[in-house]
């Protein structure tokens, strides 16, 4: 029967989707669909037997998490077993389906995600390297269609492996007595997080070429971990932080996990995890978004929706051209946008807006901010081909106006004016929520802190477009040294010395906002004027090495 079932759907795919067929058939071979289906039934099987084993029998009937009688202390969740009259064992089987659920909820999170992840990056790193993925670019398809053939095809082992394990895990949530709707409502935010991870790891593999065989163990590494932090997370209630961390913790899909375990009404002390008091307690804005499960399924949706359709933008850019910035400058401001909308949002939690605690949640803020910004550096800042490109059209059509809007929207002209704008933007929309809610703080020193965090910034994105015009092959890792150092070293020094008499030196550090409030004005107003200087300075450098190779670069074409 599959033999004759399986080429109807293969040219069924390949009518819809090349590039879908060509992964499909090289995938599922018959010798593959074999190995991968037996390892999931096995998989489930046992797993099925270790559970069951975990429940209470005659012979041991004490101290038994399944058991419905009274705790044997008040030190424990264990109950003391009882016997129906009927002689058996009495277990609370509601509890027992739940853990089967929960358990391979979480193994299929892990085994989707970074399994997934791993084999696009291996794939696309072998296109790479065997130069296929530049005829793919020659092909009349279209972006969508090939990556998009590529993320249906390449992990469909995977899903096959899941597929199959959906019967008993459905099953194992009815009699949990969690409703359908929600179960169903988990696998569309599991399809939500499997769609912006698998993109990010397209993004990153087109990005990160250079990386080798390395390429996929980092991207499902960092994927790992990431899961396996917010799992623990998700598990502890009361471990939020009433920071911007918290967003974070929304792209782990097991988050959602705490509305089916509410929804089956059994005691939270009872289950002992998944408690829904952590999203309760999380707000955006000071709004308790997440108390409802529709609500909360909503805004889980939309955040990926959101973050997915950007990384979307940065696939169909580099697939397209390998050699171009990841994101365009008028996206970037978009871009920018949203990420501050959202992380704001999340800094503004109820239980921070009061006293010197404000402080405390701003410094979270302006870190990931600053990571953002390096992101943010990295995707715009071109390559000095494309520079050089630039420099040559500008000195070749000296009278060509409208310098500053090619310098913010352009393709090809560097990133620094782009990047200043985003962070001009960036701090505009900080700036009055630094003014309501810093009660009890200097407002002055921290929106001085917001300032000088904001030229340091802008120092490291212009010593990085500089170190790109070196002539050097190696530039590109030559530029990530030297600004990872300038990021590094007051960092660590501070921690070598334990901040003695550093604080001056601090204020030339990714996060000025720590020590403003340590030194006098003079120290500051110094702090200020350097890096005006700085900026002043290596932009003006930067602009005689453009107008000295746009020259170059037009006599030896002319030569």
């Amino acid at each position: 029967m599959f033999r004759q079932f399986y080429p109807h759907v293969i040219e069924f795919i390949g009518a819809r989707n090349p590039q879908l067929f060509r992964e499909v058939k090289g995938k599922l071979k018959p010798k593959n669909v074999v190995i991968v289906s037996l390892a999931s039934i096995i998989g489930q099987v046992l797993l099925y037997l270790y559970l069951n084993n975990l429940l209470p029998t005659l012979e041991h009937r004490y101290s038994n998490r399944y058991c419905t009688s009274t705790p044997a202390d008040s030190y424990s969740n264990l109950g003391v077993c009882q016997e129906d009259l009927l002689g058996n064992i009495m277990a609370l089987k509601e509890l027992w389906w739940l853990d089967l659920f929960t358990t391979m909820s979480i193994m299929g999170i892990f085994i989707l995600l970074v399994v997934g992840s791993y084999m696009l990056i291996t794939d696309i790193s072998k296109e790479n390297t065997r130069n296929t993925l530049n005829f793919l670019r020659l092909t009349p398809q279209s972006a969508m269609t090939i990556m998009g053939g590529k993320m249906l095809g390449v992990p469909i082992l995977v899903y096959l492996f899941g597929a199959l394990a959906l019967p008993l895990h459905f099953f194992a949530g009815l009699k949990a007595n969690i409703p359908p709707v929600l179960i169903f409502g988990f696998y569309l935010v599991l399809g939500a997080s499997c769609l912006f991870f698998y993109t990010a790891s397209l993004l990153f593999s087109l990005i990160s070429n250079g990386l080798g065989g390395f390429q996929a163990w980092l991207g499902s590494l960092a994927i790992f971990f990431f899961c396996l932090t917010n799992m623990g997370v998700s598990l502890e209630a009361y471990r939020w932080s009433a920071t911007s961390f918290d967003w974070f913790a929304l792209f782990y899909p097991g988050m959602f996990l705490a509305y089916l375990v509410k929804a089956t009404f059994l005691s939270p002390n009872t289950i002992g995890y998944l408690s829904i008091e952590g999203l309760s307690n999380l707000n955006w804005y000071g709004n308790f978004w997440w108390q409802n499960s529709w609500t909360g399924f909503a805004l889980i949706i939309a955040n990926y929706g959101v973050w997915t359709f950007w990384l979307w933008q940065g696939v169909k850019r580099r697939f397209h051209n390998p050699h171009e910035v990841a994101i365009s400058k008028y996206h970037s401001y978009l871009i920018s946008a949203c990420f501050i909308v959202f992380n704001l949002g999340f800094t503004l939690q109820e239980n921070s807006l009061s006293g010197s605690d404000f402080k405390d949640k701003l410094i979270v803020f302006l870190i990931i901010n600053f990571f953002y910004l390096l992101l943010i550096t990295l995707a715009l800042t071109p390559q000095r081909q494309t520079l050089l490109d630039w420099s040559r059209f500008r000195y070749e059509n000296s009278n060509h106006r409208h310098l500053v809007k090619d310098l913010l929207l352009g393709e090809k002209s560097p990133a620094i004016g782009a990047i200043a704008l985003n962070i001009l933007l960036m701090n505009l929309y900080v700036t009055p929520a630094i003014v309501i809610f810093s009660w009890g703080e200097d407002k002055v020193l921290m929106l001085t802190g917001l300032i000088l965090g904001a030229l340091m910034m802008v120092i490291y994105a212009t010593i990085y477009q500089l170190l790109l015009l070196l002539k050097t092959r190696k530039r590109n890792l030559i530029a990530t040294s030297v600004v990872s150092f300038l990021i590094i070293a007051p960092l660590w020094s501070f921690i070598i010395t334990s901040g003695s008499g550093l604080a001056n030196f601090w204020l030339f550090s990714p996060f000025p906002a720590v020590a403003v409030g340590e030194v006098s004005f003079l120290p500051l107003l110094g702090s200020f004027l350097t890096q005006v200087a700085v900026i002043i300075g290596f932009n003006y450098q930067l602009k005689k090495m453009l107008n000295k190779a746009g020259e170059s670069e037009t006599k030896a074409l002319l030569s």
